[in-house]
């Protein structure tokens, strides 16, 4: 057999550019940032290489609904001939990312100026052609005596290059000429929206100008963020306000993060504000989000893995230059990086929510209320939380909305609950008859944070609301003697006992698995589940005793108008439809699920034992 022999992977530049070009990103407008960022850096190279005296950068995005342009002109470093060979027409290859390595091995202003600089993979400039069917690209390098170069491409696996006529200025111009499906971009409102989303925070100012017109005098982008400019507490709040739209509960600066490795000592730039907006809802209007800016420059505007689970109801801006982008920079590769951020975040998020419970109980109280039913649950997850929530969090009581406290201040140390409201109306009426009061903890997480709660504390009990929970009832098995007999006379499992309130008749008591077994019938009959899970519920149904399935008729021995109808007995013509009366609307009250058929016979018999009444009373 001869010997392997190596050979040459096969490029086809064609394929790979529209790879990159129009599947790496998933939103077309992603290339105004990109382009945005290639001018921005222009600038940032200019000024840490030349570093020209009173230099004052600024880019302009020009547009033209008539002949279909979208421009980006700046006056950073441009580019030489063979600049452009070996960076913006090499795949894979940054200047950008290239410079600022050679920085980072410095100190003082070249660090400063390669925390400045954005670019990074050397792919951004594909994105163009997401936008455009033709680019553009005309160029002066700052050295003194530079010629102006022109690129032009279609996206293709060739391009031209030719020296033009000089251009006046120092610079870059970025034409695209525009595919009809992104022309939607030519529009002031929805580039001035682009900008302000993508490069709100590059210092270098961005100016909006329509055909020949002249540019807009303010820049579009602020600029900074108040961490940039060393902000204060108040300043960080006036920036929530206006970036999010809405008045924040509280609002945290974030900071450095201080990591120890071993002997050493790393800090992780971090910046940015989190905060606590006024309002959730548990599944439908969670928060646990934030917005990610690396070097200024915008990422995405929900991240959801960054902020601790348990913080759904936090949201907010991250900012730092170690965060490291994925390739298409439309979120975070999630590496060791990414988890020592996570840390630091989680752990300025609990020591604030510690001293705010410590120090600031009035913004603290009305942050746990607006988010009351969300942090029972998440506050499960963080132990430091749970206890600054314990005794702040509300729940639905009998007496109204109530704190764990006032709540053992009212009934003592044992907290009486119930999970599942599911037909529990009438154990509800007799806890509340002997003046219990009841916890509704049927909503999210709310039992669990209960059994927390009591695990905690060494002095709280609970007491959970159990259908036919025996300490309602007390014994009196002998009363009403034919009552209970025409009861069993009619195939019903009868127990007599005394009950509260005495105005209650009648109790039918439900076994735990009905209502599991009733949906379960009812999935069979409307054959929404076949197959192997079919067979499995079917046997659930076949093996459950007959006591699991019954309910028990619970007869009140203080009831008056049962002892008034045990004393005149089967032979008073009221006696059997008054007790079928008496018996249907107790089966209604018990709220339990009843077929068609079973309602409707439930109700047609208590109507003609009704009308025996009548019939009886004349």
């Amino acid at each position: 057999m001869p010997d392997p022999r190596t050979h040459s992977m096969g490029l086809h530049l064609p394929g790979l550019l529209t790879i990159l070009g129009e599947h790496l990103y998933s939103d077309p407008a992603v290339a105004l940032r990109e382009a945005l960022q290639n001018a921005h850096d222009s600038c940032e190279r200019r000024r840490a290489e030349e570093a020209p005296q009173g230099y004052a950068p600024r880019i302009v995005v020009r547009f033209s609904r008539r002949a279909r342009l979208l421009e980006l002109e700046d006056d950073g470093s441009g580019l030489t001939a063979d600049e452009i060979r070996e960076f913006l027409a090499t795949i894979g290859r940054s200047y950008t990312g290239e410079l600022r390595a050679r920085l980072e091995l410095g100190a003082g202003a070249e660090l400063a100026a390669a925390e400045q600089l954005i670019g990074q993979f050397g792919l951004g400039f594909l994105s163009a052609f997401l936008l455009a069917k033709r680019v553009v690209l005309t160029t002066r390098h700052w050295r003194p005596d530079a010629a102006t170069w022109q690129f032009r491409s279609t996206g293709g696996q060739s391009y031209e290059l030719e020296q033009v006529a000089p251009r006046e200025r120092v610079g870059t111009t970025l034409r695209m000429e525009l595919k009809a499906a992104a022309q939607v971009l030519l529009d002031a409102d929805t580039l001035t929206r682009a900008i302000v989303l993508f490069a709100d925070f590059l210092a270098v100012p961005i100016h909006l100008a329509e055909e020949d017109l002249e540019p807009t005098a303010e820049p579009l982008n602020r600029g900074e963020a108040p961490w940039h400019r060393g902000g204060d507490a108040a300043d960080h709040e006036r920036f929530v306000r206006e970036r999010f739209d809405v008045e924040p509960l509280a609002v945290l600066p974030l900071r450095d993060v201080v990591i120890a490795l071993a002997q050493d000592r790393f800090t992780l730039p971090l910046a940015g504000a989190l905060f606590v907006p006024p309002g959730s809802v548990t599944s439908l209007r969670e928060w646990g989000e934030v917005a990610i800016y690396v070097r200024r420059m915008f990422i995405c505007e929900r991240e959801r893995d960054l902020l601790p689970p348990w913080a759904r109801f936090v949201r907010g801006i991250v900012e730092s230059p170690r965060l490291r982008p994925t390739v298409s920079r439309e979120s975070l590769r999630q590496d060791e990086l990414y988890r020592q951020a996570q840390a630091g975040i989680e752990a300025q998020l609990l020591e604030w929510f510690e001293r705010l419970a410590r120090d600031d109980a009035a913004c603290w109280r009305e942050i746990v209320l607006a988010h009351n039913d969300l942090l029972k649950g998440w506050a499960l997850q963080a132990p430091r939380l749970f206890r600054c929530v314990a005794d702040r969090v509300h729940f639905e009581t009998s007496r109204g909305r109530l704190t764990l406290p006032e709540i053992r201040a009212r009934s003592g140390d044992t907290l009486h609950y119930f999970s599942d409201d599911s037909g529990l109306n009438q154990e509800r009426l007799l806890f509340e008859a002997r003046g219990l009061l009841l916890i509704d903890a049927s909503r999210f997480a709310e039992e669990a944070f209960l059994k927390r709660y009591a695990a905690e504390r060494a002095d709280v009990r609970l007491d959970q609301l159990r259908p036919g929970a025996l300490s309602l009832f007390r014994g009196a098995e002998g009363a009403l003697p034919r009552v209970r007999a025409w009861c069993a006379a009619q195939g019903h499992r009868v127990r007599v006992a005394a009950f509260e309130p005495p105005s209650l008749p009648a109790l039918w008591i439900y076994p735990p698995t009905h209502d599991r077994a009733r949906r379960v019938e009812e999935a069979l009959e409307q054959d929404r589940i076949g197959g192997p899970v079919a067979e499995l519920m079917r046997e659930f149904l076949d093996r459950r005793r007959p006591a699991d399935a019954a309910p028990a008729l619970h007869l009140n021995a203080d009831s008056e108008l049962l002892r008034q109808l045990d004393l005149r007995g089967p032979d008073d013509p009221s006696f059997a439809p008054a007790l079928e009366v008496v018996l249907q609307a107790a089966r209604f009250f018990a709220g339990k699920r009843m077929s068609a058929d079973e309602s409707r016979f439930a109700f047609e018999s208590a109507m003609a034992s009704l009308a025996a009444l009548v019939g009886a009373v004349r």
